[in-house]
């Protein structure tokens, strides 16, 4: 008997602006609480039914068409609704753009998609700090709700 195969029936976006955020010093798995206080900051919303995530984005987002991006990592976490937990780190090249040089970006696709059950989300964090003018990011999340 053949399979049905299932599509997401909502689309999901998550975006984060790394514009001034300081960096996260820690891979370790932290409490809710701790959060907010180790720069590790919500990338998708909870999902009353649970999403799948295919692939996430790093853009560098300065305000300035010319400065460069700091090499860096960008931390990927798990949420379960008490405790988010590090699962991916994706690197930040320094790149110096202008009007003719693209700034960095890059796409993560994990070999599995990540799969969020219900109430748990992505969280997103960067080992450097970042500001508005010069070095900042975005992160963007992309999936689907079944």
């Amino acid at each position: 008997m053949a399979a049905t195969p299932q599509f997401a029936a909502t689309p999901v976006v998550g975006a984060l602006s790394m514009a001034a955020v300081a960096a996260c010093t820690t891979r370790a798995p932290t409490a809710t609480a701790g959060l907010a206080a180790a720069n590790i900051l919500p990338l998708t919303a909870v999902s009353a039914i649970g999403q799948r995530i295919d692939s996430i984005s790093v853009v560098a987002a300065s305000s300035s068409m010319t400065s460069a991006t700091q090499a860096a990592l960008v931390g990927i976490w798990v949420w379960d609704g008490t405790t988010a937990f590090l699962i991916a780190e994706i690197t930040v090249s320094a790149v110096t753009p202008s009007t003719t040089v693209a700034a960095f970006t890059t796409t993560w696709t994990p070999a599995n998609p990540i799969v969020l059950p219900a109430t748990h989300r992505l969280y997103a964090s960067t080992t450097v700090t970042t500001t508005a003018s010069t070095n900042a990011l975005s992160v963007e999340a992309f999936g689907g709700s079944y």
